[in-house]
């Protein structure tokens, strides 16, 4: 498995006192094949399964080191609004730990993902980057946790 395979980072396997654990984060998608090819190929996560709702809405699960990703195609007959935007409410970024934060921003260069942010450092003492996604949702890249 890649580095990239091992990038997603939940807090750790132990449930807390209060028995609560970060899952997946659902992510939609206006084109389910074109999303899966890029968090598959570009960023190493794997297929743990792939499902149809009752009313047709595809989803496929993926493992992302120790975090999951839920893909959700648009509901049948229903296209999505156009457009991530960082303006909205809801999600702002996903964010994958990497290695060597330069490399991983060379490879991704190389694969012509679109590099929003390359390498800074948003606050002192921390590195990240960021990176577009298929739907041009932010990717963040950290170099380590944060907190540590």
């Amino acid at each position: 498995m890649s580095s990239w395979g091992r990038l997603c980072y939940t807090a750790g396997v132990a449930l807390p006192p209060h028995g609560i654990r970060l899952h997946h984060v659902a992510v939609q998608t206006a084109d389910l094949s074109k999303a899966r090819r890029f968090y598959e190929s570009v960023l190493g996560c794997t297929v743990l399964k792939e499902e149809r709702t009752a009313k047709g809405r595809k989803i496929v699960w993926l493992q992302c080191g120790e975090g999951r990703i839920e893909l959700y195609g648009g509901k049948p007959g229903q296209p999505l609004a156009a457009g991530w935007t960082p303006d909205a409410v809801g999600p702002l970024a996903l964010g994958f730990l990497v290695a060597d934060l330069d490399r991983e921003v060379i490879r991704l260069r190389a694969l012509d993902v679109a590099i929003i942010k390359p390498p800074y450092e948003p606050v002192p003492g921390e590195r990240a980057a960021m990176i577009a996604g298929p739907d041009g949702e932010e990717i963040v890249l950290l170099e380590r946790p944060v907190g540590r």
